[in-house]
């Protein structure tokens, strides 16, 4: 904004202040300065005379001096100002650089509107000064003398203020916080008289007074528009300190939210980009003035999804100038004057973000899972292994063996640990619903599809781990585009056109037999050797009969906590019998058993009579001596001998749709030596009664 603009805008409160500053002589005056003829130089002399007087200690009646005037001559006596000679005071010059770091913004704003001013005024000898709410000179400008104290470009770090100085018009405005003129003899000190200056205050965004704005010029040239000119300034700073304070805000703000803006012109250019967007689009250096196609593309060739003139919410793809692609989410809306402002937020942040929300992370480490039986050691030996890596890992184990907390450890103990980790039972999912669950879907593309669409969970699980446990379950529809995944690296959306790139480690588990699911035609083979890469096989509970009084014990000392009962442990005859059962239910069924016999014992001790009849063992022999022998090299070989082998056990499998304890009562063994035979064999009791 130009001076004369400034000027303008200013003009009615300039009337209004010069209207209680008028001068009687001041209508009869033609021209544009004040001249010291005709009735100008009596006046002078008056206004002279009457300091006289009042330096002498005179109070008469002073009519031709101004009120304030008078007022600041009175400050200024009462503050023991001298009223000869030149008084000088200065900042040293550590304080001063101090002051001027408290001052930048002042500073920086007022400097180019000081030269602006300087422009404006008639040749003259002048100085324009900017001074601190101390009076501490911080910038000044112009050729002339600062009140006869030498070159203005010499005056920083000076105090001027009625203590110092006695009445100037910077102590004035200091004192008073409204605009002042002061014209030759009513300043204080006689050494000013030939000199006039006028003084404006200037005011932060809070409304309290940071500091002036003053003119000096020859008492002679000093022109009634001249105030006009130094209030207009003083307030052009105010406002445009404002108008930075205000930018500075925004700015932060912008900078402070998790999601990067970006503001278009009319034609496609940028003008104004926060950090996050920078980051977004891997963009360095200043980059406004640019056509957005500099920075990205749209993946598809066509125009940005934002473009357009109304508000917009959607996802879009881009190709950005580096090559690599950005999928985002953004919401679009016009500005005035033409134009688009635009807010992105990457897909995956917002995946992260809402996987965080909705408790999407694994909780156990390797730490957490209970057991030191050797078959127990070996299963852990090689999570161990595969936590290292990010190689697709298959859990093989019967349901309730903790197949998911070894996902878990595995995930915690590699460097996907900060990432999400997703679940999918894929048995638990609808067979028309599992492609959108695991791919997600695009808006419309199929009756009762969300209005924006929605992402699938491999999307979701993006930089992390994805968990499809119960995977022999999944329908060969959904197996075709999860090979895919897992050989490009690439996930399509039901409906979608494009594919979009996930980093994902996919930990498999199911309790099935998939070399026969495979057999049988209901599990594809190529998928079948993609996921059978790093293998880990949890064993049953009943193969870890050394396991069995540890777990037992943990899940005792949970469930006493939650019933607040003071149970302690378990007696000997009641370990026994735990130990010598079969587990069909593994430590799933443990794990309950615990916590119902915890409800109905006395305590502090489980006995073997607290627990259910199906549990308790004969203790006039040795549970677990009988069952380790049943496991041994010879009493399989004697099972063999007997009929007993894979096809006895088989058949009667078949015949009893994979009932083991009506199968071993054919065949004429206890139902866990049947189920020892079953697991040295590899069969799964669930195919045989599935196939029934």
């Amino acid at each position: 904004m130009s001076m004369s603009a400034l000027l303008r805008v200013s003009s009615g409160s300039e009337a209004d202040i010069m209207a209680g500053y008028h001068y009687p002589f001041m209508s009869s005056v033609s021209g544009p300065y004040f001249m010291l003829n005709g009735l100008n130089a009596p006046f002078w002399e008056k206004i002279s005379q009457a300091r006289a007087q009042f330096h002498s200690g005179q109070d008469n009646h002073f009519p031709h001096v101004r009120p304030n005037i008078l007022r600041s001559w009175q400050r200024s006596r009462n503050a023991n100002v001298p009223p000869v000679g030149l008084p000088l005071a200065m900042v040293g010059a550590e304080e001063f650089q101090a002051v001027l770091a408290r001052h930048t913004t002042l500073v920086d704003t007022a400097s180019r509107i000081m030269e602006e001013l300087l422009e404006n005024i008639l040749p003259s000898k002048s100085c324009i000064v900017l001074t601190d709410a101390d009076g501490v000179f911080l910038h000044t400008i112009g050729d002339g003398e600062g009140y006869g104290q030498g070159s203005c470009c010499l005056l920083r770090g000076i105090i001027s203020r009625e203590s110092v100085d006695g009445t100037t018009s910077m102590g004035m405005c200091l004192e008073e916080k409204i605009p002042v003129c002061v014209l030759g003899s009513e300043h204080y000190n006689p050494h000013y008289d030939g000199w006039s200056c006028a003084a404006a205050p200037i005011y932060d965004n809070e409304g309290e007074l940071v500091g002036t704005l003053s003119l000096t010029l020859e008492r002679d040239k000093f022109h009634q528009h001249t105030f006009g000119l130094v209030i207009a300034a003083a307030k052009a700073i105010t406002e445009q300190m404002r108008l930075r304070m205000l930018l500075q805000e925004v700015q932060t703000v912008m900078e402070l939210l998790g999601e990067a803006v970006v503001v278009l012109d009319a034609g496609g250019s940028l003008r104004l980009m926060n950090r996050y967007a920078k980051r977004l689009f891997r963009v360095r250096g200043d980059v406004l003035g640019r056509d957005f196609s500099s920075i990205a593309t749209d993946a598809s060739g066509k125009n940005p999804a934002f473009t357009g003139k109304k508000v917009k919410d959607g996802e879009c793809s881009m190709l950005l100038a580096d090559g690599t692609s950005l999928h985002c989410l953004f919401s679009s809306s016009p500005i005035p004057g033409g134009g688009l402002c635009i807010t992105l937020r990457e897909t995956r942040r917002v995946h992260a973000l809402t996987n965080r929300l909705s408790g999407a992370k694994a909780v156990y480490d390797f730490g957490d899972i209970i057991g030191d039986s050797d078959a127990m050691g070996q299963a852990l030996h090689l999570a161990r292994m595969a936590s290292g890596n990010s190689m697709t890992t298959l859990l093989l184990g019967e349901s309730g063996v903790g197949k998911e907390l070894f996902a878990q450890a595995i995930h915690n103990g590699g460097e996907r640990r900060q990432e999400p980790f997703i679940v999918v039972n894929c048995g638990a999912i609808p067979r028309d619903l599992v492609q959108s669950e695991l791919f997600g879907y695009e808006a419309g593309s199929f009756t009762g599809a969300a209005h924006q669409g929605a992402p699938g969970k491999f999307e979701l699980a993006d930089g992390g781990t994805l968990f499809l446990d119960e995977i022999g379950d999944m329908p060969q529809t959904a197996q075709i585009s999860l090979l895919r995944v897992l050989q490009e690296g690439e996930v399509t959306r039901i409906g979608g056109k494009r594919p979009t790139r996930v980093d994902v480690r996919v930990v498999a588990a199911t309790h099935r037999d998939l070399a026969l699911a495979v057999a049988k035609g209901t599990f594809r083979q190529d998928l079948f050797y993609r996921l059978n890469v790093f293998v880990i096989q949890v064993p049953p509970l009943r193969l870890r009969q050394g396991d069995i009084p540890a777990l037992a014990r943990f899940f005792l000392n949970k469930i006493s906590k939650t019933l607040r009962k003071p149970l302690t442990g378990f007696t000997p005859a009641a370990l026994a019998s735990l130990e010598g059962y079969a587990w069909p239910g593994n430590v799933r069924e443990l794990e309950n058993l615990v916590e119902r016999t915890a409800v109905v014992a006395k305590g502090p001790h489980i006995d073997a009579e607290d627990l259910p009849p199906e549990i308790r063992q004969d203790q006039t022999g040795d549970a677990t001596s009988r069952r380790a022998a049943s496991l041994t090299p010879e009493a399989t070989a004697a099972a063999d001998r007997t009929g007993q082998g894979r096809e006895a056990i088989v058949a009667a499998l078949r015949l009893t749709r994979g009932n083991v304890r009506a199968a071993a009562k054919s065949i004429g063994v206890t139902r866990a030596t049947l189920y020892a035979r079953i697991l040295r064999l590899g069969l799964d009791v669930r195919d045989f009664r599935d196939a029934g």
